[in-house]
């Protein structure tokens, strides 16, 4: 992480700066992003008192080394004059950048032409710290799109787009040594990225984890989908083996990610997203193949996410927004977006695949822009010597909320469970033993009655280590909304039904899948062995939907009914199946649901209740609750008290959205017949909701509330 002084850093110049060139500006804006799409809509409020950082080198020589803090309207404003600069944004623990904004746009609409488009910016949280420090090893892996190869470029230069960021980097910091090593192979798939090879081009995590270096980008997925990319209209056989390699290569990168960020701690990562090279020439009508239209948006959105849930967020390089798009309708021209005519059509093998040299550039402007790279003046693609509307949309933690029940399933075997429930109890851990079959350590019981939340995003977190020694029975960590972790034996995909897990540790592993078994060289682990306590995270998504007239997927949000099914595993993952050989324990210190988005203000306790009974009902009379949409009532036994059992297992069934009926001057009155009322001594507890948020059921004798668990009107 950065580390800030206390006090500002100044802005620095030499005495021989030009007073004129002082114009050249960069300012935004820093808001709560309450959607997570990245782009400041209405109502979205501004975020004061952010730090942002701006450092760099001026064309009229000097250093610019400047923090402010974001003013009333979130805003800042920077004018360094015309150079290279990097922009960074410090928003502390609670917040997190929402992500790259991902719109589209037809070509020709956008704020900039070729290369530029619209400006998608990210950050780098160690990028300013490490150029400081005098030196920065950029490490550029991937495929032959990362090579920056094409039939139409066949005799080279390669790297060409990763070069000129290298370039852009060392214009920043004149006297850092900033160097790039070209370590992208032509053809790789996400599962070379796992395989310990030792070769000399270092195209993989283990080299990575050797050479340490303090940028990485990653340009890789097209390849998983060579030989089972379905042209035409597919069978459905060919659209599952298609989706279980979109699958695996999602468990090779979440496994990719994570031990990046943990293995190389000083690193900042740069992912880019998958342009469809089908959609070449889609504004003459060329149309894509019904695979790419409704799967690469899917595969898009999967590399955002993938790169939004780690332990910090990972940068993405929105190539897919710029390159030519079509929409789900699938009737061109009139449902493409971005620039038409990237793809290289020609060349001796004939390609059809690879950027042009123009596409080349839009890819690293994407690339530069992620980094939080800004050019003012002659090196700026476009010429621009101000950039207005650099916004960066901040997504807040709410809550984290945490398991309160496991099971040992398949024959695993665990001590110590309640450990695992609770993430800050000094690091005690629950002690799991697995084996060479389908042994499992299932956490759930996820609180869902957090109604004042509206969730935007979700991610499940794991903190663990282990002890002996794992030999060559590995092990997975997972999460599923539904607890059902994997589809049923026969599952037909579709865009609507596809996603039962979220990976957290471990990779696709040797000759997977099953339906087209290859790379039986992929470790499934990188770190197998892990000696002190370490966390990884992923973010948990939902299938998407697309709305009738829609030309876009929506992706909804995860609900809180989603919460109360929510299960995170620990589970066997054996690859030789050699039992009596590993003698090993994953110790899980915590599992845990980070839930991002915003809060509705909480209606207080009702009061003034008094009660009386007339012909065997039971009457109620209390305070209006202002804005109040409906009551509930709920029974507990007498003889539970000081517990309560007021929920689901009480002497009568909760009277959810009871009827009530206005008294005048502010009071309110239920009625409660016979038939819904308890057999046995019990209490009795009065809710009622504003905006569908319950409010409290009562405070105890020390203040505290009444368990929440227990309001089960939703």
């Amino acid at each position: 992480m950065i580390r800030r002084r206390s006090s500002l850093l100044a802005l620095v110049f030499v005495a021989a700066a030009v007073p004129s060139l002082m114009a050249q500006s960069v300012e935004g804006t820093l808001f709560e992003d309450l959607n997570g799409n990245g782009i400041h809509d209405a109502g979205e409020p501004a975020l004061p008192g952010i730090p942002v950082a701006l450092y760099g080198s001026p064309a009229a020589g000097g250093t610019v080394d400047q923090t402010s803090l974001t003013g009333a309207a979130g805003d800042y404003t920077f004018t360094p004059g015309n150079g290279c600069y990097l922009l960074n944004i410090n928003p502390g623990p609670d917040y997190r950048f929402s992500g790259t904004r991902q719109d589209l746009y037809p070509e020709g609409s956008t704020p900039f032409g070729f290369p530029v488009g619209m400006p998608r910016f990210g950050t780098m949280e160690n990028g300013i710290a490490n150029l400081k420090g005098g030196a920065l090893r950029f490490a550029a892996l991937g495929d032959s799109i990362a090579y920056n190869w094409s039939s139409c470029n066949f005799f080279g230069p390669y790297f060409v787009y990763s070069r000129a960021v290298r370039d852009r980097l060392q214009c920043v910091a004149p006297a850092a040594a900033v160097s790039l090593d070209e370590n992208a192979v032509k053809g790789e798939h996400t599962d070379d990225l796992l395989v310990n090879d030792g070769a000399s081009d270092h195209n993989n995590l283990f080299a990575m984890i050797a050479d340490q270096p303090e940028k990485i980008t990653i340009s890789i997925i097209g390849n998983d989908l060579l030989n089972v990319d379905p042209a035409g209209a597919p069978t459905q056989a060919e659209l599952n083996r298609a989706v279980d390699e979109v699958l695996d290569s999602r468990q090779n990168l979440q496994e990719t990610l994570s031990a990046l960020l943990t293995e190389v701690p000083g690193t900042d990562i740069a992912l880019n997203t998958l342009y469809d090279n089908l959609t070449w020439d889609c504004y003459a009508g060329t149309a894509t193949s019904a695979f790419h239209r409704t799967w690469v948006p899917i595969m898009d959105q999967i590399l955002r996410d993938l790169a939004w849930g780690q332990i910090r967020p990972v940068a993405v390089s929105e190539i897919a927004a710029e390159f030519a798009v079509e929409d789900l309708d699938g009737n061109p021209p009139g449902s493409c977006t971005g620039f038409d005519g990237m793809i290289c059509r020609g060349g001796i093998p004939t390609d059809n695949i690879h950027p042009t040299n123009n596409g080349y550039q839009i890819l690293r402007e994407k690339v530069w822009e992620s980094a939080g790279g800004v050019s003012l003046g002659g090196g700026d693609a476009v010429g621009r010597t101000a950039m207005t509307g650099v916004d960066y949309g901040l997504l807040r933690r709410v809550r984290r909320i945490l398991p309160i029940s496991f099971a040992d399933l398949n024959g695993g075997q665990s001590v110590n469970q309640e450990a695992a429930f609770d993430d800050a109890d000094g690091g005690l851990t629950a002690s799991i033993t697995l084996g060479a079959g389908q042994e499992e350590f299932r956490l759930d019981g996820f609180p869902d009655y957090y109604d004042e939340i509206e969730i935007v995003r979700v991610i499940a977190g794991v903190r663990y280590r282990t002890t002996g020694t794992v030999n060559d029975d590995f092990y997975r960590m997972e999460a599923s909304l539904s607890g059902a972790f994997r589809p049923p034996p026969g599952h037909d995909y579709t865009p609507f039904d596809w996603n039962y897990y979220t990976p957290i540790v471990g990779g696709g592993g040797p000759n997977a899948p099953a339906s087209n078994s290859d790379y039986a060289g992929a470790e499934l682990l990188v770190v197998p062995d892990v000696t002190s306590l370490r966390e990884a995270s992923a973010m948990v998504t939902v299938n998407p939907v697309q709305d009738a007239g829609a030309v876009h997927y929506r992706w909804p949000a995860v609900t809180h009914e989603d919460l109360s099914t929510t299960a995170v595993r620990v589970v066997a993952a054996p690859v030789a199946g050699t039992l009596g050989n590993d003698n090993y324990q994953v110790e899980l210190d915590g599992a845990w649901l980070d839930l991002y988005g915003s809060e509705k203000p909480r209606p207080g306790e009702i009061e003034g209740i008094a009660v009386s009974r007339g012909a065997g009902d039971l009457i109620l009379t209390f305070d209006t609750l202002a804005s109040a949409d409906r009551y509930n009532l709920y029974f507990g036994r007498l003889a539970a008290l000081p517990g309560y059992d007021h929920g689901s297992s009480g002497p009568a069934t909760p009277l959810c959205d009871a009827g009530v009926s206005d008294l005048g001057g502010g009071r309110t009155q239920m009625v409660v017949g016979s038939a819904d009322q308890p057999a046995e001594s019990a209490y009795f507890l009065l809710t009622g909701h504003v905006d569908d948020v319950e409010s409290p059921a009562g405070l105890d004798g020390a203040g505290v509330e009444i368990d929440r668990s227990q309001s089960v009107c939703r």
